[in-house]
C-alpha cells in the first residue's frame, strides 16, 4: 500500500484575537485567535502555498494533484489545474477536485492512495484549503480559521506507511451552504455534535481499531478533526484516552477550525515531531469518516525541514480590528476598482503567469523576465531557454503608491533580484509598511490579483520572508 512521502502546511500571517470579535458584539469571548486570509488570498492560493511547502518547490516526479475545499472560488471550473500549473507539474499529471463536504480533504487522501496503488500515478499531491465565511455574531465566527494542509502520497521514500483504511458515513444536517450562498449555516451545533458527529466519530474509531486488530493503547497519537474544541474533547473521553499527549492538537486555539483541511494540517503537525515506530490513527470528519492507520518509518529522519504548521503559526501579524475582518471576509463591502482581464491573454502567457518561467540567454547567460525573444542584455535574438525563476531574492528597490486604489493602501511596488538570476517587478503583500527596506530578504507568494470579467486573476507577489 502507498504511504505518506512528505507533508506541508500553510497558515495565513494575519490573526484576529477572539476577544476583539466578542467586544464588537458585547458577547463572551474565548481565548486565543483565528487565522484570517488576506484580501489577496483564497483556497487556491493557500493550497498552492501548502503544496510548495510539501514539495519544497521541487515538483519533479509528482504524477498527480488533488485539490479539496468547501470554499473553492469557482463553482464550475477546476481549481486543481490552476494549482498544478503553479506548482509546475507535468501536463500529463492526474488532477481532480473534491468539494461540497467537510470530509473532502480525507476523501481526496483516500482517493490518492487508491490512485497510487492502482498505478494511475507514481505519486499524488493532496492539497486541501479552507477560507470559509461564517454568519456574523455566531459561534462559528470565533471558531473558524483559514489555512491549508498538503500530503504527498507515493511508494518511494515513505515517511509513514499506511497500514489500513476504514470508511463509514453518516447522514445528518450539520453545517451547510447552498450553491448561491457564501456564508455557512448551522441549524443546532450542539444537536449535531450530540447526535451526529460524536457518536459517528467514536463508532468509526472503535470499528477501525477492531478491523485493524489494534488496541487503543497501541496508538501513539489520535488525529481527528472536529467542528469545535468542546466536541473534540468529548470524543477523547468517549474512546477512553486519558493522556492528552496522545490526542493531536486540533489547532483551534491559535489557528481555528480548518474544516476539510483540518485532518491534513493536523497530520502535518504530528509528523513534525514524529519518531520512527510511532503509530497514528487519522480520521477525517464531516459526512464521511475515513480512518487511516499509519506507522512512522525511519524515512522521517532524512526528510528535509519545512515551514510546516509550527513555522507558520509562529509567523503572525495582528489584524487590528474586527471591521477589517469583515472586509476581508467580504461581509463589509468596499468600493474597489475591479480592473480588467482577458482569458486569452492569461492563456497565452500561462507559463509565465503560473509556474513563473522567464528566459535564459544562451549567449550571455543572463536570466530575464518577462520572457521575450530578444535578450535585453546582449540583444541576442531567439537563442534562449525557458527558465523557471527561483522563489527567493533580495529587494532591489520599492515604492509605496498611495494613489493606486486597492484594498490595502498604500500598494507597495517592488523590484527584486531573484536567486539564480532574474529581476522581477511585483506588488508586495503581508508587509508592515514602515519595515520595508532596500536589501531585505523576500520570497514570492502566489496571490489573487482581482476579480474581473467574472473570473479570478492570479499572479505572484513578494513578501518579507516568514
Amino acid at each position: 500500500m502507498a504511504g505518506i512521502v512528505a507533508y506541508g502546511a500553510y497558515i495565513p500571517k494575519l490573526r484576529l484575537e477572539r476577544k476583539q470579535i466578542a467586544e464588537s458584539w458585547g458577547t463572551p469571548g474565548a481565548p486565543g485567535e483565528i487565522a484570517v486570509g488576506n484580501f489577496d488570498e483564497d483556497s487556491i492560493t493557500m493550497a498552492v502555498e501548502a503544496g510548495r511547502d510539501c514539495l519544497l518547490d521541487e515538483p519533479d516526479g509528482v504524477g498527480g494533484l488533488y485539490f479539496a475545499s468547501t470554499s473553492a472560488p469557482y463553482a464550475e471550473k477546476s481549481c486543481s489545474t490552476i494549482v498544478a500549473s503553479v506548482l509546475d507539474l507535468q501536463p500529463d499529471a492526474l488532477v481532480a477536485d473534491f468539494g461540497t463536504t467537510l470530509s473532502a480533504g480525507a476523501n481526496a487522501l483516500v482517493a490518492a492512495v487508491a490512485a497510487v496503488d492502482d498505478g494511475l500515478a507514481e505519486s499524488v499531491l493532496v492539497t486541501c484549503a479552507e477560507c470559509r465565511v461564517p454568519e456574523p455574531k455566531t459561534s462559528d465566527e470565533q471558531t473558524l480559521g483559514d489555512g491549508a494542509g498538503a500530503l504527498l502520497v507515493g511508494k518511494k521514500d515513505v515517511i509513514a506507511d499506511i497500514k489500513g483504511l476504514h470508511t463509514a458515513y453518516d447522514e445528518i444536517l450539520g453545517s451547510w451552504r447552498t450553491a448561491e450562498e457564501k456564508r455557512i449555516h448551522d441549524f443546532n451545533p450542539r444537536f449535531y455534535a450530540a447526535k451526529g458527529y460524536i457518536p459517528a466519530m467514536v463508532a468509526s474509531i472503535k470499528s477501525s481499531l477492531e478491523k485493524f486488530g489494534v488496541g487503543e493503547s497501541e496508538i501513539s497519537k489520535f488525529i481527528y478533526g472536529a467542528p469545535d474544541l468542546r466536541s473534540h474533547g468529548q470524543v477523547a473521553k468517549s474512546i477512553g484516552v486519558k493522556d492528552p499527549s496522545r490526542i493531536q492538537d486540533p489547532l483551534f486555539a491559535f489557528v481555528g477550525g480548518l474544516g476539510s483541511a483540518q485532518p491534513l494540517a493536523m497530520l502535518a503537525a504530528a509528523l513534525e515531531d514524529a519518531s520512527p515506530g510511532e503509530t497514528f490513527l487519522l480520521v477525517g470528519w464531516g459526512d464521511a469518516y475515513n480512518v487511516m492507520l499509519l506507522e512512522v518509518t525511519d524515512g522521517i529522519k532524512s526528510l528535509k525541514p519545512r515551514r510546516g504548521v509550527k513555522g507558520h503559526v509562529e509567523s503572525k501579524q495582528g489584524l487590528g480590528s474586527y471591521a477589517k475582518y469583515l472586509r476581508l471576509k467580504e461581509l463589509l463591502e468596499v468600493d474597489v476598482d475591479a480592473g480588467s482581464s482577458s482569458p486569452i491573454q492569461t492563456w497565452r502567457d500561462r507559463k509565465a503567469i503560473y509556474p513563473l518561467y522567464g528566459k535564459k540567454c544562451n549567449k550571455c547567460g543572463e536570466v530575464y523576465f518577462p520572457p521575450r525573444r530578444v535578450c535585453p542584455y546582449c540583444k541576442n535574438y531567439g537563442d534562449n531557454l525557458d527558465w523557471r525563476l527561483k522563489r527567493k531574492g533580495k529587494l532591489w528597490n520599492f515604492i509605496h503608491d498611495y494613489l493606486y486604489q486597492s484594498e490595502e493602501s498604500p500598494t507597495t511596488l517592488t523590484i527584486t533580484d531573484l536567486e539564480g538570476g532574474g529581476r522581477i517587478f511585483l506588488q508586495m503583500t503581508d508587509r508592515i509598511v514602515d519595515e520595508v527596506e532596500v536589501g531585505m530578504d523576500v520570497e514570492l507568494t502566489f496571490r489573487k490579483i482581482n476579480e474581473a470579467g467574472h473570473f479570478y486573476n492570479y499572479y505572484w507577489k513578494t513578501r518579507p520572508v516568514r
